[in-house]
């Protein structure tokens, strides 16, 4: 396949592959805008209802910024390609096929034949004559092979002049798409500080609406009511004392299908439920890991926590599993304000997972 074909099937690949990744983005931005509608607007109107919002814009801004960097990457990676094909020499005839001294001999060959045949023009032996009729097939052979070495060198001379013009385009292509190489990894860079400033604005949004809408504190007792005699009720459990909004903690988790971070044992799948009630946490956790060399043979995990919310950023909490097994499950709120770390270790059982950290997204 020649240069030229290769180029036109590989831009035909990269514009079906930048239109599907066009689409993917310019979706998830639509998705995005819709969930932060109204959102600044009704920011002091109700604490719960704004914040849940603020979690789902939060969500779609870092799908919409996964996405669209997934898309400059790719283009990357094609710009890349392309330039690798581009940098491909030309292919030319090489002139060493038929060598110069090759013309000049077949040239000197026809011209003695040519000769000789003369001086035996009016000879009349038989001998003689046959030996011209000989002579003359030679010069027909010899008339033809000069003419083709003739047509060669025009063609060689042809194809080297198109060869020289071909190269000079694909290096110039080339050069245009090494700036677009560059560009893509400057959007990059610029990308990934833009997602993180829009986790981080929103985790502030979803702060500063939980001040704005916390109950006024409640009125002090005059010390003339305040009696030994009063035995104070059991006090009642706030979630204000969570560092961070609760909504980055409860809810449905799952450990996504690609592109997963974790340490340690790799997940297949995880699913966390979240669930808090005047800062007191149930929740349940369902993980399948895949097989190790040498590791556990038994790699499915389940079980229950519970416990009081902490003035931590870090949750922690004691579990137990299915089969009775205790340990301790970590929950820290991730980079993004729909991402959470979950760290648990359990008692060490024969053959059993005992241990996992990951990163599970929001549903």
């Amino acid at each position: 396949m020649n240069n030229s074909r290769i180029l036109l099937l590989a831009c035909f690949a990269a514009a079906l592959l930048g239109q599907a990744g066009r689409d993917a983005y310019r979706q998830a931005y639509d998705v995005w805008q819709q969930a932060q509608t109204n959102l600044e607007r009704d920011a002091g109107t109700g604490a719960a209802p704004q914040i849940t919002q603020a979690d789902r814009a939060a969500a779609a801004a870092a799908s919409f910024e996964g996405t669209r960097l997934a898309y400059l990457k790719s283009l990357t990676q094609d710009a890349a390609q392309r330039r690798k094909i581009l940098h491909a020499p030309a292919t030319r005839s090489s002139p060493d096929l038929m060598p110069p001294a090759v013309a000049e001999l077949a040239a000197a060959e026809l011209q003695t034949v040519t000769r000789a045949i003369a001086k035996f023009a009016t000879d009349k032996d038989r001998g003689i004559q046959q030996l011209r009729q000989s002579m003359e097939r030679e010069r027909s052979s010899l008339a033809s092979l000069t003419e083709a070495i003739q047509a060669r060198q025009k063609t060689v001379a042809a194809t080297s002049g198109s060869a020289a013009a071909l190269e000079q385009a694909l290096s110039k292509t080339a050069t245009a798409f090494d700036d677009q190489a560059s560009r893509s990894s400057q959007i990059v860079s610029q990308m990934d500080a833009e997602s993180a400033a829009w986790a981080a604005y929103y985790s502030k949004l979803a702060d500063a609406i939980q001040i704005a809408n916390a109950p006024p504190a409640p009125p002090p007792i005059p010390a003339s009511t305040a009696t030994s005699a009063t035995t104070p009720g059991p006090a009642r459990r706030t979630s204000s004392v969570s560092p961070v909004p609760l909504v980055r903690y409860v809810g449905l988790w799952a450990y996504p299908t690609a592109n997963g971070i974790f340490h340690g044992a790799e997940p297949e799948s995880a699913e966390l439920s979240v669930q808090e009630g005047n800062g007191h946490v149930n929740g349940t956790l369902e993980a399948k890991f895949k097989p190790a060399p040498g590791g556990a043979s038994d790699t499915v995990v389940r079980f229950k926590f519970e416990g009081d919310i902490a003035a931590t950023l870090t949750q922690k909490f004691m579990l137990a599993t299915n089969e009775g097994t205790a340990g301790t499950i970590e929950l820290i709120p991730g980079p993004a304000f729909n991402l959470l770390e979950v760290n648990f270790v359990t008692d060490p059982r024969p053959n059993k997972i005992r241990g996992g950290n990951f990163i599970l997204v929001k549903k």
